[in-house]
């Protein structure tokens, strides 16, 4: 399956709306372990609401690595790929920092429960 952005949103991505429609279109294909090129031909603006609503909602399902391997962008200028990579490290970093949050807080209420 191939996603023409500008044909499917135009040439500026840039709302969050714009961002699940796509998820929409991109999801059942990669939960079926579908490969999916997202073309980005004509693409002037990419921001980060559209990112959150398409990259962010996916890396709610599948791990960053897996993502990378099934999403293939094509025609993509140089500074949409930093934008895109950014927005995955930092969102990868969030989730890290969360899962050892919670980590030490689980390890804090073992401790404060054998203490009774």
């Amino acid at each position: 399956m191939r996603i023409q952005l500008i044909d499917t949103i135009g040439s500026e991505c840039t709302s969050l709306d714009q961002g699940e429609k796509v998820y929409q279109l991109l999801i059942g294909e990669l939960k079926e372990k579908k490969n999916v090129e997202m073309d980005f031909q004509g693409v002037k603006t990419l921001f980060s609401p559209f990112l959150m609503g398409c990259m962010g909602k996916l890396l709610g399902h599948f791990e960053k690595e897996v993502l990378m391997q099934r999403l293939i962008f094509c025609n993509i200028t140089p500074d949409h790929l930093k934008t895109i990579n950014e927005f995955i490290d930092r969102a990868d970093a969030r989730s890290t920092e969360q899962g050892d949050l919670q980590t030490m807080k689980e390890l804090f209420e073992e401790d404060e429960l054998g203490e009774f």
